[in-house]
Order: structure tokens, then C-alpha cells, then sequence
């Protein structure tokens, strides 16, 4: 199949999710490379892509929900209004990507590069970010209500209307950050001692849990 060009193996992969597997071959790309890519829009549905190389590929819009994209380099890659729910993408490169308004709902991004990467309007809801890396990204009005980031380093991101309802934030590491009056912490699980050198001032009051309310 590695002999077929990619636009033939995207339609037998088509055909392989429209017949519920009796025709067509599922897509697999693992360890392969297809830098600089365009698949904006591409049906990845229950894609092997684990450890491909796609960096800088344009993605836009492509749905990879379901797929395993674990450990492969997606640095510097246009993924805006990429559909990742349920994908598993742990320890995969992100580094420099964009992701605004992406959705990642119920994602695996355990241990995920996302340095550098706008996420701006990202639907995280659910996902697992744990010991993910995301300093400097931009997560402006992203949606993380009841992801798992224990661990998760934030160090410099911008958090601006983020919403963090719910979510598990133990361990995390945000100083630097940039929060504004919307950012939303309100049930989230914090331990005080993580923030103790955060200044969440700017924060409206209810939208802080009571043991950060002093903050």
C-alpha cells in the first residue's frame, strides 16, 4: 500500500470506514512521512498515524477522530477546526501548530509537546493532558471543563477566558501566565500550594474556587 499516492489510499480508507471495514484499506501511515502535506478536510477517522512525520502538513479541518496519532510530529502543522475526539495523542509533537478552534474532546494528549501552539477556542472538554507540555500556548476561550492536567506545565501560556471548570489541576505549573476577568476556575481540584506564586487578581471572584479566593 506504501506504493499507492496518498489521494488513492485516502479513498480506499474512505471506503474502508464506509463499509465498516469490508472494503477498502484502513489508512496507515505509521513511522512514515508526509511533511508539508495538504490534506485540509481529510476523512482520518480511525487512522494509524503513530510516530508519521506530518510536520507543517495543512490539516485543516481534517477529522481524526478515533485515530491513533500517538508519538507523531506535528510540528508547525495547520490543524484549525481539526476534529480529534477520542483520538489518542499521547506523546505527540505539536510544537508551533494550530489548533484554534480544534476539537479534542475526550482526547489522549498524556505527555503531548504543545509548546508554542494556539489553541484559541479549542474544545478540550474531557481531554487528558496530563504532564503535558504547553508552555506559551495560546488556550484563549479554549474549553477545558473537566480535562486532566495534573502535571501539566502552563508556564507563560495565555489563559484568557479559559474555562477550567472541572478540571484536575494538581501539580500544575502556571506562573507567568496570562489569566484575564473571564479566565474560569470555579470547581475546579487545585492544591492552593501550586499557585502560591500565581497572581490571579485579575480574576473575578466567582470565578475562583474558595481556596484560591484569597489569591
Amino acid at each position: 500500500m506504501e506504493d499507492f499516492p496518498l489521494s488513492k489510499r485516502l479513498e480506499l480508507h474512505a471506503l474502508w470506514l464506509k463499509s465498516d471495514g469490508a472494503q477498502g484499506v484502513r489508512l496507515d501511515l505509521v513511522t512514515q512521512s508526509v511533511r508539508g502535506v495538504d490534506m485540509n478536510g481529510a476523512l482520518l477517522v480511525g487512522a494509524k498515524l503513530m510516530d508519521a512525520d506530518l510536520r507543517d502538513a495543512s490539516l485543516i479541518d481534517a477529522n481524526f477522530t478515533g485515530s491513533d496519532v500517538a508519538g507523531a510530529d506535528l510540528r508547525g502543522a495547520e490543524l484549525i477546526g481539526a476534529n480529534f475526539s477520542a483520538a489518542n495523542l499521547k506523546d505527540a509533537k505539536f510544537r508551533g501548530a494550530k489548533l484554534d478552534k480544534a476539537t479534542l474532546e475526550r482526547a489522549n494528549l498524556a505527555f503531548a509537546d504543545l509548546r508554542d501552539t494556539t489553541l484559541a477556542q479549542a474544545n478540550l472538554i474531557e481531554a487528558d493532558l496530563m504532564g503535558a507540555d504547553l508552555r506559551g500556548a495560546d488556550l484563549s476561550k479554549a474549553i477545558l471543563r473537566g480535562a486532566q492536567l495534573s502535571g501539566a506545565d502552563l508556564r507563560g501560556a495565555v489563559l484568557a477566558g479559559t474555562d477550567f471548570r472541572f478540571a484536575i489541576l494538581l501539580g500544575v505549573s502556571m506562573q507567568g501566565a496570562t489569566f484575564d476577568r473571564d479566565t474560569n476556575l470555579l470547581d475546579a481540584n487545585v492544591n492552593p500550594d501550586n499557585f502560591r506564586h500565581v497572581d490571579l487578581s485579575v480574576i473575578k471572584s466567582e470565578n475562583l474556587p474558595p481556596s484560591l479566593g484569597t489569591k
